[in-house]
């Protein structure tokens, strides 16, 4: 073989090479860019959802802020200590 046919060859394979290597490159970039979209979509469903979560924690703070919520649990006790009276009167 020549010597011109040998660089010949070379170059043949060194750019088939760096075809199929700029073909793989290019398919991973595309499945990152997949992926970060993927991720993109996540976070904005997260920070969705700690809105909600703050707005209901802020809706509660109010509440409980108020005295509605230590009334409620107040009521309970109280009926359950007057239906236990009623009870035991009922029975004696």
């Amino acid at each position: 073989m020549t010597e011109v046919l040998q660089t010949n060859i070379f170059f043949f394979i060194a750019s088939a090479a760096v075809i199929a290597f700029t073909i793989l490159l290019c398919v991973a970039i595309f499945y990152v860019i997949v992926i970060l979209r993927s991720i993109s979509q996540i976070t904005k469903r997260i920070n969705e959802g700690s809105e909600h979560i703050a707005s209901d924690v802020s809706r509660f703070k109010s509440y409980v802020l108020e005295g509605g919520f230590i009334s409620q649990i107040v009521g309970l006790f109280a009926r359950s200590g007057r239906s236990k009276k009623r009870r035991q009167q009922s029975d004696d």
